[in-house]
């Protein structure tokens, strides 16, 4: 009888893993654009015209405090901050923060869609945002030495 008392522990332990992933999943989304939308209020008045990518969102807190609960749950690949907002950017998308009257306007876009945007902010610290990852180097003459 022992053995049938391991294995509905062992099931009963399965299960409840499972609830516990699900829950994980659903309350922090299956990424930055998924978490960005289970926690904060969509503002589609304020997405970017002309990207149809673009969703926008708002937090009545400051944009410092809305990276700060973003980035604890998922880490960016490279963040940078000026004057003008915060900039996140992870492997295929990227989460931009920006003041706005009274608190932030979130914008989650695709990475490369982000870069070409707001290159005069991120162009020297994002670095390349091409498949081709940092190692590109032009495929001009002289491409494979």
């Amino acid at each position: 009888m022992k053995p049938k008392l391991w294995f509905v522990l062992a099931a009963a332990a399965a299960v409840l893993a499972l609830i516990i992933g699900l829950v994980t999943i659903f309350a922090t989304g299956t990424g930055p654009r998924g978490y960005v939308a289970n926690n904060y209020t969509r503002a589609a008045h304020l997405d970017l015209s002309g990207d149809s990518d673009n969703r926008a969102y708002t937090s009545p807190k400051p944009p410092t405090a809305v990276a700060a609960e973003i980035t604890s749950k998922w880490r960016p690949q490279s963040q940078y901050t000026d004057s003008s907002g915060i900039y996140l950017r992870y492997s295929s998308d990227a989460v931009i923060i920006r003041p706005h009257s009274p608190g932030s306007v979130i914008h989650v876009m695709d990475a490369d869609r982000a870069y070409r945007r707001y290159h005069s902010h991120v162009g020297g610290v994002w670095g390349w945002s091409s498949p081709h990852g940092e190692s590109f180097r032009g495929r001009g003459p002289g491409a494979g030495k």
